[in-house]
Order: C-alpha cells, then sequence, then structure tokens
C-alpha cells in the first residue's frame, strides 16, 4: 500500500515539474518581413510548425508578434505570390521573401523560346493542364472554348470525331481563319490527333508581335501546345472517365398540333387524314431515334526525370459511342505519347518528342437523322407490319428495298406529302468506316558551348494516311423513292518534314539585359489522293447482295457505272529565315523586335511574289518597378503596359499551281479545207500572276494589373486589318470561258477588348479561385476589288451569306419580315416605296458572328475536397434556321404552330400556314437570337489523404463526377445555339448533330 502511494506521488510530482519545464520553455518572439526591395508585407501568414493553432499575421509595417513552443520552434511564412519558407526562430527575426515563379516569374513558352511572364510585351493568353484535366473534351480545340479571352469557338456538327473550328480575335480571311498550331516546334495545321491528358501547356499567340515569328502563316493567331514531359523519383498515373451521353430534344409538334398545321396548310384534308392516321399514334422521332450512350476515356502514362534526364511514356483510348441508336456513330481513338531528354553533357542535350494515333469512325447519319427527326410526321409509327406496308411498297419490301428490324417489322414513312424519310432508314441508309493513321513528333539537339549561348537544331516529321469507304443502300424511303446502290472510296496519304536551327544570344551587364535570336527554318511537304465510286441503277443494283459485307468494289459488276480519280503528288516547299531581338532595363523597360522572311516555292505563288516580309516591334513599362511607386507595393504587385505592333500572312490553302494559265487538249479541229483535224489547245483557267500573300496587320494596347498577391488583370485593346484577300472561284473582270484563278480581293478590319481578370486565395484550409475572360469583337469588310459588289458565300431557298462592303463577313442576306396582315393572314415584307417585293428588297438581315464572348471558372477546395464550375457565352449574334427549307413543306419545331393566323384568330403573330412560302424561307422571319449561356461543368471531386493511401502504395487518389454540357440559358428554338456552321455558313443552323449533356464519373491515381 505504502509502495502505491509512493509511486503515485512521484508520478504527480513528475507530471508537475514537465508542466512547469514546458511553460518555462515558452519563448516570445518579433519580427519582419518584407519583399526584395525591402518594402514590408501586410498580412503574411506565420504559423508555428506543428502547431496549426498557434500563428499570427504581419500588420501594416510588416511585423508580427508570436509566442512559440521554444528554441528550437520553426515557423512556416507565406503569402500568395511569394515563396513560403520556413525558419528556425531566433528572438528577432528579419524575414525577406522572394516572389514565386508561378506569378509574375512565370516561365510562358513563345516562339523559338520562352520568357519571364512579367517580361512579355505582346498579347498572350495560357491554358494549363489543370484546366484539361477531369474534362469530357475528345480534341484540343474544344478545351480552348471559354477559357481564353478573344478566342472563338464555332461548329457545324457535335458528332463523334467532329472538332470545332477555332478563331483568334474573329474572321482573318474570306477562305481559312484557322489559326497555325505548333507542336513541341512542329508547325501544324491541326491538333485534334492529340490527347488533352499528355498537354502540358497551351500558349496563344493573339497579337500580331508575338505571331509575327512565324510570319507567313501566323495572320489567324498562332497556338503553342507543349506535350508533357518526364519529372520526378518515378510515377505511374491512370486517369479513367465514364460518362453517359444524351441530347436534350426540343420541343416538336405532338400529333395534333401536326394535324391541324397541315390541314391548315392545305396539304391535306381531315378525310384523307385519317385513312394514315389511327387517331392514336404520337410518335417522338428523337426517342425512337436517339438513345443514352457511353463515352470512355482511358490514359496511363508513366513518367521519370531530373535535371539530367527525362521520359515520359503515355497509352491512351477514346471510346464514344454516339446518341443514335446502334453504332451507326462511333469513334474510337487509341494514341500513344513518348517524350524523353537526356543532358549526354552539361553542354549538350538531346531529345525527343512522339505521338501516334489510330482512329476508326464509323456511322454516316448523324445529321440525316437530326433533320428527318425533325421533319418526319408523329403520326407514323417508328416500326410497322408486312401487312401495314401500302401495296405499292411491298414489291420494294420483298426485293429487300425497305429498311427494318431483325423481328421483320420495317422502318417505313408514308408520308402524305412524301417530303421526309424515316430517321430509323435514314439511320442505316449509308455504312461509313473512316480509318486514319498518323505519326508526328520532334527531335532536337541543344548546343550550349558557353553560358552566353545556346544553338538548337531540330527536325519535325508528320505521316499520316487516310482511307474513307461509304456505302449506300438501295433502301426506299417513301413511295416512289427509289435510290440506287452505291459504294465510295478515297485513300490519300501525306508525308511532311522541317528542319530547324536556331541560335539564342544572351547579355547582361548591369541592369542591362540583351538576348538575340537568330534562325533558319525548311519544310517540305508531299499529299496523294485517290478517288473512286460506283454506282447501280434502280432496275439492276449491280451488287449480288445489297449487305455491307458486300458493298465493296470487288463484288460490282459489269453494269456498275465506275469512275476513278486522282491528284499527282502535290508538292509544297517553304524556307523561311527569322530574327528576334530583346531588351530591358531593370525589367521595367522592356522592348522586342523580329523580322521573318518567309519564300513559298512556285506551285504556291508566282516566283515574283513569292517573298514575303513579316516585321513586328512591341514594348513595355512595368511602371510598378519605378521609385515613385515604391509607396504602392504593399497592395500594387504589377502594373505594366503594353503596346505591339506587326505584320503577318496567311496563304489561304492554296497549293498546286492554281495561279498558273494550264493549257490542257481541248479536241480535234479543221482548221482548213481539207479533211484533216489538228489537235487544239486552249487555257482551262484565267491565270493570276499577280497572286501575292494575303497581309494582317495588328495593333495592340495592353495593360497587366496584379493587386494583393490575389488578383490579376489584363486588358487588351486591338485593331487588325486584313489586306489582299485571297478569293477562289471569283472573276475579276469580265473574261469568259476560263475558270478563274484565286485573286486578290479586298479589305477586312477586325478590333475589340479583351478583358481577363484573376482571383485567388487561401482562408486555412479553404483555397478557392475565380477566373473570368470577357471579350467584344466588331468586324466589317472595309474594301472590295473594283468592279464587284459582292462575293456569295452559302446560298439556299433565296438566302444567303455575303461578303459584301461595309457589312460583317459573311452576313445574313434576304427579305425583312415586318409581321402578318391581319386580314389575310400573309407575311408582311420590307419592300422599299413600291409595295411589290422582288430580288431588290433583300438585305441584311443579321450575322453570325458573336459580338461578344465570356466565360467564367470557379474553383474551390476543402482539405480533400474540390469543386469546379465553368461556364462559357455568347451575345450580339444571330442564327438562321435552315430547317424550314421550301423543299419541305414544314419542321415540326412546336414554335412554328404557336400563335398562328387563322380566321378566327386574325391576330396570331404567325403567318398562316404555306403563304409566301418561298419568300418567308429566305426572310428574318428564320432568323433567331443566337446568344446563349452554357454552364460547361459542374464538377465535384474527394482526394482521399495521403497517409490512407500510402498503405496501398499509392501517392494520389482522387475520385470526381460532373455534369458537362448540362445546362443552357438561350432563346433559341432549334436544336443547339453552338452548333450553327462555320466559315461561309456561320451561324446557319441546318440541323447538324448537337452537343451533348454528359454526367460523368471519373477517377485518377497515382503509384
Amino acid at each position: 500500500m505504502c509502495k502505491k502511494l509512493f509511486l503515485k506521488s512521484l508520478s504527480l510530482t513528475m507530471l508537475g515539474l514537465l508542466c512547469t519545464v514546458g511553460i518555462q520553455a515558452q519563448k516570445r518572439i518579433t519580427g519582419v518581413v518584407k519583399d526584395d526591395n525591402g518594402e514590408p508585407i501586410i498580412g503574411a501568414s506565420i504559423i508555428e510548425k506543428g502547431w496549426k493553432d498557434n500563428g499570427t499575421i504581419t500588420d501594416l509595417d510588416g511585423n508580427f508578434v508570436l509566442t512559440v513552443k521554444g528554441d528550437n520552434s520553426v515557423i512556416n511564412i507565406s503569402y500568395v505570390g511569394f515563396k513560403s519558407q520556413e525558419i528556425r526562430v531566433s528572438p528577432t527575426m528579419s524575414i525577406t521573401m522572394k516572389e514565386d515563379s508561378e506569378m509574375l516569374d512565370e516561365l510562358v513558352v513563345v516562339g523559338y523560346g520562352a520568357h519571364r511572364k512579367s517580361d512579355l510585351t505582346g498579347s498572350i493568353s495560357s491554358v494549363r493542364k489543370q484546366d484539361l484535366q477531369g474534362r469530357t473534351v475528345t480534341n484540343v480545340s474544344d478545351a480552348l472554348g471559354g477559357k481564353v479571352s478573344g478566342v472563338e469557338l464555332s461548329s457545324a456538327s457535335a458528332a463523334p470525331g467532329s472538332k470545332s473550328s477555332v478563331q483568334i480575335r474573329g474572321i482573318g480571311s474570306n477562305g481559312s481563319s484557322a489559326p497555325l498550331y505548333v507542336i513541341d516546334g512542329r508547325i501544324a495545321s491541326d491538333a485534334s490527333f492529340l490527347n488533352p491528358n499528355d498537354i502540358e501547356n497551351i500558349e496563344v499567340l493573339k497579337d500580331a508581335a508575338s505571331a509575327a515569328i512565324y510570319g507567313a502563316a501566323a495572320g489567324n493567331g498562332v497556338i503553342l501546345i507543349s506535350t508533357k514531359k518526364g519529372e520526378g523519383d518515378g510515377k505511374i498515373t491512370f486517369d479513367m472517365q465514364l460518362a453517359s451521353q444524351s441530347v436534350k430534344k426540343p420541343h416538336v409538334m405532338n400529333s395534333e398540333q401536326w394535324a391541324d398545321y397541315y390541314i391548315n396548310y392545305g396539304l391535306i384534308n381531315r378525310s384523307v387524314l385519317y385513312t394514315e392516321w389511327d387517331g392514336k399514334t404520337n410518335t417522338d422521332w428523337f426517342d425512337a431515334s436517339l438513345e443514352n450512350s457511353l463515352l470512355q476515356k482511358y490514359n496511363l502514362s508513366f513518367q521519370k526525370g531530373n535535371s539530367k534526364s527525362n521520359i515520359y511514356l503515355s497509352l491512351s483510348y477514346l471510346g464514344n459511342d454516339g446518341v443514335v441508336k446502334g453504332k451507326e456513330d462511333m469513334h474510337n481513338a487509341y494514341s500513344g505519347v513518348i517524350n524523353a531528354s537526356a543532358k549526354i553533357k552539361p553542354w549538350l542535350e538531346i531529345g525527343t518528342n512522339n505521338v501516334v494515333e489510330y482512329n476508326r469512325l464509323t456511322g454516316a447519319a448523324g445529321s440525316n437523322i437530326f433533320r428527318a427527326a425533325l421533319g418526319e410526321a408523329p403520326i407514323y409509327k417508328p416500326y410497322i407490319s408486312y401487312d401495314e406496308l401500302p401495296h405499292d411498297s411491298k414489291i420494294y419490301a420483298d426485293n429487300g428495298w425497305v429498311a427494318g428490324d431483325e423481328n421483320g417489322y420495317y422502318n417505313f414513312a408514308v408520308n402524305i406529302n412524301q417530303q421526309y424519310s424515316n430517321p430509323l432508314t435514314e439511320r442505316v441508309m449509308k455504312t461509313l468506316e473512316n480509318r486514319s493513321f498518323s505519326f508526328s513528333g520532334t527531335s532536337y539537339i541543344n548546343f550550349q558551348p558557353a553560358k552566353w549561348f545556346t544553338f538548337t537544331s531540330r527536325i519535325s516529321y508528320a505521316l499520316s494516311h487516310l482511307e474513307n469507304h461509304t456505302g449506300t443502300h438501295a433502301y426506299v424511303t417513301y413511295i416512289n423513292n427509289g435510290r440506287p446502290l452505291a459504294v465510295s472510296g478515297t485513300n490519300g496519304s501525306n508525308v511532311y518534314w522541317q528542319w530547324e536551327n536556331f541560335g539564342t544570344f544572351t547579355h547582361s551587364f548591369g541592369d542591362h539585359n540583351l538576348s538575340l535570336m537568330l534562325g533558319q527554318s525548311y519544310s517540305e511537304s508531299r499529299a496523294t489522293t485517290l478517288n473512286a465510286s460506283a454506282q447501280g441503277s434502280i432496275s439492276d443494283s449491280g451488287w449480288a447482295y445489297d449487305d455491307d459485307r458486300f458493298l465493296f468494289f470487288n463484288y460490282a459488276n459489269s453494269t456498275v457505272s465506275k469512275s476513278i480519280n486522282g491528284n499527282e503528288p502535290a508538292y509544297v516547299k517553304k524556307i523561311a529565315y527569322f530574327g528576334r531581338f530583346n531588351y530591358d532595363y531593370k525589367h521595367r523597360y522592356l522592348f522586342q523586335a523580329s523580322l521573318r522572311a518567309d519564300a513559298a516555292d512556285l506551285g504556291i505563288l508566282p516566283k515574283a511574289n513569292r517573298w514575303g516580309y513579316f516585321p513586328a516591334a512591341s514594348a513595355g513599362w512595368v511602371v510598378s518597378e519605378e521609385p515613385f511607386m515604391m509607396s504602392t507595393r504593399s497592395w500594387l504587385d504589377q502594373f505594366k503596359l503594353r503596346v505591339s505592333w506587326g505584320k503577318n500572312g496567311n496563304l489561304a490553302s492554296l497549293g498546286n499551281y492554281t495561279y498558273a494559265r494550264n493549257v490542257t487538249n481541248v479536241g480535234s479541229y479543221p482548221f482548213t479545207s481539207d479533211i484533216a483535224y489538228t489537235q487544239a489547245y486552249a487555257p482551262t483557267v484565267t491565270g493570276n500572276k499577280d497572286l501575292r500573300w494575303e497581309s494582317s496587320e495588328q495593333f495592340d494596347l495592353g495593360i497587366d494589373l496584379a493587386f494583393f498577391g490575389h488578383l490579376t488583370i489584363g486588358i487588351d485593346w486591338y485593331h487588325k486589318k486584313t489586306t489582299d484577300m485571297i478569293v477562289d472561284g471569283v472573276k475579276k473582270t469580265l473574261t469568259a470561258g476560263f475558270d478563274p484563278s484565286p485573286i486578290n480581293v479586298g479589305a477586312m478590319t477586325n478590333q475589340g477588348l479583351e478583358v481577363e481578370l484573376s482571383w485567388q486565395d487561401k482562408i486555412g484550409d479553404f483555397s478557392y479561385g475565380i477566373r473570368g475572360n470577357f471579350s467584344t469583337l466588331s468586324n466589317r469588310v472595309t474594301d472590295i476589288a473594283k468592279g464587284m459588289n459582292r462575293i456569295v458565300g452559302y446560298s439556299s431557298s433565296g438566302f444567303s451569306t455575303l461578303f459584301e462592303k461595309d457589312k460583317p463577313a459573311w452576313h445574313f442576306y434576304g427579305y425583312k419580315y415586318l409581321g402578318v396582315n391581319a386580314e389575310t393572314g400573309d407575311p408582311i415584307f420590307d419592300t422599299g416605296n413600291d409595295d411589290v417585293l422582288g430580288p431588290e428588297d433583300m438585305q441584311d438581315l443579321g450575322s453570325g458572328l458573336p459580338s461578344i464572348t465570356y466565360g467564367v471558372t470557379i474553383n474551390a477546395a476543402w482539405k480533400g475536397l474540390d469543386l469546379t464550375v465553368f461556364g462559357t457565352g455568347v451575345a450580339g449574334n444571330d442564327v438562321f434556321c435552315i430547317y424550314d427549307q421550301s423543299e419541305f413543306a414544314t419542321n415540326r419545331l412546336a414554335w412554328y404552330a404557336e400563335d398562328v393566323w387563322s380566321p378566327t384568330h386574325t391576330n396570331g403573330t404567325k403567318p398562316r400556314p404555306g403563304a409566301m412560302r418561298t419568300q418567308l424561307t429566305a426572310s428574318s422571319f428564320n432568323v433567331f437570337d443566337g446568344s446563349y449561356f452554357r454552364i460547361k461543368q459542374i464538377q465535384l471531386g474527394y482526394t482521399f489523404p495521403t497517409n490512407l493511401i500510402s498503405k496501398i502504395h499509392l501517392s494520389n487518389a482522387r475520385i470526381f463526377c460532373s455534369l458537362d454540357d448540362f445546362f443552357t440559358i438561350t432563346g433559341y428554338k432549334g436544336l443547339d445555339p453552338a452548333i450553327v456552321g462555320t466559315g461561309t455558313q456561320l451561324g446557319v443552323d441546318s440541323g447538324m448533330y448537337p452537343s451533348t449533356r454528359k454526367v460523368m464519373f471519373g477517377l485518377n491515381v497515382s503509384f
């Protein structure tokens, strides 16, 4: 008993002594936190390591006071925009914080080099790998939408395997306005073969000064893409995404509405209607034709790297089964990336970046199905039995010319007015298979004999092969609408290589920093194409079996009409010399100048005009670095002014001697009275020895601001003028009898304002960020060739798009609809002063080019949870809906049947059905406001704690789910306001494959 009391007393005594020692060990420290310039940092976080609840922040003078646990304590000092530090305590501390390279000193890739972000004088926007991860985008172009100011996406289809068109700062040409892509140094016209998972970062060179180093091909801007490199001690990463896809259906007429509309139209009468309709059938053709489908993405990567060598290997698979029922719109893509580099010597580095890709795309009916689903009458059943077929069509069924299912039911549209086919027939009418293979990459050597000089030599290469095969079945879609069986195919290949050599000299003395880059580039491509087709007749299909397995050329018999054509190998060669000079003083006064001279071979331009010269200059003033701005350093991190000017070019896909006056054999002619014939030759094209480069000149004013270590703002105003635009297929004189060669005509301007904002902050365990961008655009054609009033781009049913002086490029042109005549129900049009409607009354009806584009991204994270919300939108654009063309009776959009004029409803806002249909089709009646805002992504993720997953040898594990493209706010009545044409058809909605809404689950793990 005494022993127990003694031990207890001893324990209590020792505990008291320990507590006393603990109290005595606490220590009060004081300190001040400043930046490199000696200015105090306000609000810096000071936390004792290992004691999250023991901390403070610096005051207005950068001072702090903190009581720590002992002499050996370590404090962590952090502030947004500066590098965090861990320092052992002392009674009085003076701490200097360094700016974080993730902020102002971040390196930004530019043409043939990289610069500090704070030293940039041009307009460059970045998209990082964090913006690409966890998204269901299947190509690079879709990843840019809403992320970068001044970049607009347009698309004619969202079918699997399709891609968006990218425009930087408006329409840059009346030909192609696509930007130039540079992938790890290799110049390319497209980057859709890249898997977004393999991309490290994307830089968008928007102003001419930034893009001018690429000269002749940079008139529409440049997109620089860097793929991932190996890093770390060794990591294996697996990414998976599974998404269920669906389409938001438009509001369409039901059977009752459709019947009333057609009866009022005068196309049918009620007695005939009920011979076709049982009074109950009300088919939703979208439900009958579409289904929820699966999108799958898998990526497995291996990487390791250090300062001497690195390797990155990636394998990816994409399986996108579109929403059309069956496997009629399936895209399978397999890709691999291998990037490696090594420093053989301290002065010699070698490396290679390579991508291999294989694609298989099946199905050809996507867009036809959506148009048919909009037009087919709901009074018909999707499938009917043999006995339900009209008598005249049973003979077609007996011959296998009527599509059906495996149970003996048929997809056949009786269709009173025989305007639309059954969408289920369209689904299987054609069989399409596209296969493509490509291998591309860049290999390089960096030679650095001295610290001030680096020489780079790199060779890039791209080999691709494409096979297309299409078979059209001899199916009848409605009575007397037989189609012959046909087969067509295309084989094409392309080989491209480029060799570039450039040296970079750098030198600093005092506060002066200089760099000079000089280089040379040579490229060559060779393309071949072979096309073939074969077609039977209505009476003789020409094939033994109308079956997918036999729809090939070798199964066609001698009665089949065949054709074959192809082009001679098309060679394109280019050579260029380029240079860039950079100077800055104290990183405060910045200047850059560049010049590129490009030459095209004689296959592209005549000898006299083959050289183009593309200069640029830019300057910047970092005002915040001035001594008189030192008092603002507590809240102003950066204030920089920028100005730039540059000139770029464009060839608008010229090639194969299109400027030359070709002479060919035109037959035999008797030039004398004798019975003798002489071979005659004549020009086939007009020729144009004056053909030259398109030229784009751009002026840019910019300002960059950063506040409190949290907020960054970038603002740019630009004016871009394109001259000598290349137009094909237009005659500039009254020359007759020849096809016209390309000519240089007209000028066009784009100008606008761009704003990018970002706010990043962290409060304890909660971090969040908001990024937004906003752009305006004004586009005008300022000149056109003498003797030409306009150039017609797209035309259908009297409506057209025009390239016309003092109007936006490819604006809508047709009749202006004013309302409804209450007495007759006829549409009223603007006829000027003569009350007679004619072609002279056609006028500007709007433009498909948005005047405003914007995007916003919100990120938040708390402990292991993270949330991302991303949305984008456009405004100021119009959409011309041509579902309701004159060759069709009507489409089934419910909007057309709402508030229609009738003798008992004379105040209706829609004309009576069928009234002045041709004119109404080509009028502003079908022009809608195309503005929309789409929430592209709402994603919620969870990252498992490291101490938990390390037990199963994982370094990272994250699961996430999201809704992609799920919510759209718009007043547009058609299928999709974002899928409304490209190029000369920008804003023209012809009922193409719309965007799909996705419910996605994802997984990311690293070993």
